[in-house]
């Protein structure tokens, strides 16, 4: 057969195999499959872990998931969302040597039109922001290396598909103390205002403020302790805006409550919910509620604390600020055409005149003797010999040689004078 003669010449010579050889080798199952593994010209450790399933979209990304121990959760969810997008196009069971390059392109295509809201008449009022498709294809081409590291494939479809930046900036937004005072007003209790308190005014991640609990509420020495799901334990400060709602909360708080937040459980979706509080103190609920939120505190704490010290109390570094946080407000924008940022100059008197000349600086005759006076022309010059009879008319600066350009061309006639003048010009310019 062609195949297994492809394969013996691979062996030989150690070289590659061909495509069309791989793909029939990795389909190959039964006797053969047994034969050829025994004398090595197939892996017998080929996908023993699930069989012929692991060939297939969806039992392969679950495997290749379940596999990852050393990712935290969050970003175990996250490649579930990629998971869940490639079967929804694909099918659980659609064979993985089956999708092509054309198919890794359509299926990005595919995202980027594919509606994530709809208005109340159910008509498509977004689709999928291209910094998301953009992780959502970073994480099909590590799965899709995995598969070709693990002999599923010889190739993988993803690698080629170019991706943008993975940050959306188009969507910040500041909210300022204004704003802030309207939705604390509009909180229907003290269990929301200190939600909203937390991410505000402490700059806490949404998972981060459901986690918290009130032994983590470090009285004595005024600080938060912040057992967080994602960057693990940091500490901050309970903030002079933070105190009086954490105070009251904890006043109003059901005897021997464990978190601060009870209400809810540590994986409920609160923005849904908090944006209805929003939009009750009749302003517009913002996009990325809680991310804006820690963003806002971020960029307030970045103009009074050194970098470091707001690093270590949010829990991240200064090119993650740098990239999703830092935001520029209109109090920067006031400050930078307001504000003087270094030593004053007289504007005044130098736009009067009293400073400088208009039009530039004339260089100065630095001897004070000699006049400056403007430099002769040498075809002029060389009309001014004695004798010549101001033949200066017959010849104009414009050369021996008669112009093509010229529809009448001048020509210095071939006389005695005209040798003189000639002989002139050429002592005076060489």
């Amino acid at each position: 057969m062609r195949h297994v003669d492809e394969l013996v010449r691979a062996k030989a010579s150690g070289g590659g195999i061909d495509p069309a050889t791989a793909n029939w080798a990795i389909d190959l199952q039964g006797k053969l499959f047994d034969s050829l593994a025994r004398i090595g010209l197939v892996d017998p450790k080929r996908h023993t872990s699930l069989g012929d399933d692991a060939r297939l979209l969806g039992p392969f990304c679950d495997a290749y998931i379940a596999s990852r121990t050393d990712l935290k959760q969050a970003t175990i969810d996250n490649y579930g969302h990629a998971r869940r997008l490639l079967v929804e196009r694909f099918g659980e069971r659609h064979i993985l040597a089956a999708i092509t390059v054309a198919d890794a392109e359509n299926w990005r295509r595919w995202m980027l039109a594919r509606p994530v809201k709809w208005d109340a008449d159910g008509k498509p009022t977004a689709t999928m922001a291209e910094a998301t498709v953009s992780k959502h294809v970073k994480r099909a081409k590590t799965m899709f290396a995995h598969a070709v590291k693990d002999r599923l494939l010889t190739e993988n479809p993803f690698a080629e598909l170019k991706t943008s930046s993975e940050v959306n900036r188009s969507r910040d937004h500041y909210i300022d103390r204004k704003t802030a005072a309207a939705v604390l007003t509009a909180c229907p209790d003290d269990d929301w205002r200190l939600v909203f308190a937390f991410a505000r005014f402490a700059g806490l991640r949404r998972c981060e403020v459901l986690a918290m609990k009130w032994t983590d509420i470090l009285w004595d020495v005024e600080r938060l302790r912040i057992d967080s799901p994602k960057t693990g334990l940091r500490f901050c400060p309970i903030f002079p805006e933070l105190m009086p709602f954490l105070l009251a909360s904890s006043e109003s708080a059901p005897d021997g409550a464990v978190r601060c937040i009870h209400r809810y459980h540590r994986l409920a979706n609160v923005g849904t919910q908090l944006n209805r509080v929003i939009e009750s103190a009749g302003v517009v609920p913002w996009p990325k509620t809680f991310q804006n939120l820690r963003a806002t505190r971020r960029t307030e704490l970045q103009e009074r604390h050194q970098d470091h010290v707001v690093n270590s109390w949010l829990g991240h570094s200064s090119q993650t600020a740098e990239k999703h946080y830092l935001q520029v407000t209109d109090d920067h924008w006031a400050a930078g055409s307001n504000e003087v940022t270094g030593e004053a100059i007289d504007a005044e008197s130098i736009i009067n005149g009293s400073g400088g000349v208009r039009g530039g600086v004339i260089g100065a005759n630095h001897q004070g003797k000699e006049p400056i006076t403007p430099r002769k022309n040498p075809a002029k010059q060389a009309c001014e010999v004695p004798g010549t009879r101001g033949f200066m008319s017959l010849a104009a600066p414009l050369g021996l040689e008669p112009r093509i350009t010229e529809s009448e061309s001048v020509v210095l006639p071939i006389t005695l004078w005209g040798s003189v003048v000639a002989n002139a010009l050429t002592r005076k310019l060489f």
